[in-house]
């Protein structure tokens, strides 16, 4: 079986108005993928705040955080360079 494979994703943060290409591993759960969109914004052209209490949405809807990229990638047939909004969790 082969093991995490990178896998490009545009990720932006809500709030931010620059989305960013960002290198992600299948094996990322949502709170890693949440982190490695929030860098390129959170504490640039946005305040640092509740750092890490992030939730990633897929088309509106909430990722549970132990669901992985691969998984999403599987499920739903996610092709490279789909689009994942991060924000602040309530």
């Amino acid at each position: 079986m082969a093991g995490p494979q990178l896998f490009p994703i545009y990720g932006r943060f809500v709030g931010d108005f620059v989305p960013h290409l960002v290198s992600a591993l299948t094996s990322d759960t949502m709170p890693e993928i949440a982190e490695k969109v929030a860098v390129h914004s959170v504490g640039r052209r946005l305040p640092a705040r509740w750092a890490g209490r992030y939730e990633v949405l897929l088309d509106g809807k909430v990722i549970p955080d132990q669901v992985t990229l691969g998984e999403l990638v599987a499920e739903r047939r996610l092709p490279p360079l789909s689009w994942f909004d991060v924000r602040w969790r309530e």
